[in-house]
């Protein structure tokens, strides 16, 4: 119960500054897009099955900026099912957000603390197996430390003092031991080194590049292997409605498997910003 506490305290608290009323201190933006693609057959001579697919992303970012003080908000979601010959599968979830406050040290460097919380919304399957769902798992990060920001596309983030929380959440999946925990248990925690890079860059008019990487080693046990959590987004305009989008994952995580996990999203469809 406390564990959903935290998660939820955290969550209401990054998610406040996406609702703040436009100051000038504040610099609010993100975008957006819901993509489509569509299969049909009928007595086709090269054989397949209907499909219909759907993917959509949201990246919000809210950084808040005066004096010596700032506070920087990323939220980032996406989803994406498959509907192929009648049979429905997930092919995207993701729900990202982060929350940094800094504090100028000198020149470009920053004291700063970071909050930020990694999971999926629904259940996911490997064939019918059960693999995943809401906080299962769950990352959960806390780190302090400093930032070189020198100017609003690019920061890095460096913390010697750092906590990483697993989460299990979901009794099947706890009961069976996974994602680096022993069978029955909901938490696992870790002590360690952590870095952050990200860099966000409008390339040319329409075109918004933008990439985090994060790293994280644990003092504690299995110092050879450090975590891997890298995000590439490159959404294009290209009229007012029409968007394409191309998103990378990639991710290496001893505990879950001793190989690197990648996922590559592509999209044509509608598109909004804010």
């Amino acid at each position: 119960m406390k564990i959903r506490w935290m998660m939820l305290v955290l969550v209401l608290f990054t998610s406040a500054a996406f609702a703040q009323e436009e100051e000038l201190p504040w610099k609010k933006g993100g975008q957006g897009a819901v993509n489509f693609s569509q299969t049909a057959l009928s007595n086709w001579s090269g054989g397949g099955l209907n499909a219909l697919s759907l993917n959509s992303f949201i990246s919000f970012f809210a950084n808040y900026k005066q004096d010596k003080l700032s506070w920087d908000n990323t939220l980032d979601l996406a989803y994406g099912i498959v509907n192929q010959g009648g049979s429905v599968q997930k092919t995207d979830d993701k729900f990202d957000l982060a929350s940094k406050f800094g504090y100028t040290a000198f020149g470009k460097w920053n004291y700063s603390g970071i909050l930020a919380f990694k999971t999926q919304m629904t259940r996911g399957y490997a064939d019918t197996i059960k693999i995943s769902s809401f906080a299962a798992p769950a990352y959960m990060q806390i780190a302090a430390g400093m930032e070189y920001k020198p100017n609003d596309d690019i920061s890095m983030n460096i913390s010697p003092l750092s906590g990483k929380m697993t989460l299990v959440l979901d009794p099947d999946l706890a009961s069976a031991g996974s994602y680096g925990l022993a069978p029955g248990q909901k938490t696992r925690g870790e002590f360690g080194a952590y870095a952050k890079i990200q860099f966000r860059k409008t390339l040319v008019e329409n075109v918004v590049f933008q990439t985090k990487c994060d790293f994280f080693m644990n003092y504690l046990e299995n110092q050879q292997f450090i975590d891997v959590n890298w995000d590439i987004l490159l959404a294009m305009k290209i009229n007012k409605f029409l968007s394409a989008s191309i998103s990378t994952q990639m991710v290496y995580d001893q505990d879950y498997s001793a190989k690197l996990q990648f996922k590559e999203t592509l999209g044509i469809g509608l598109s909004f910003s804010f």
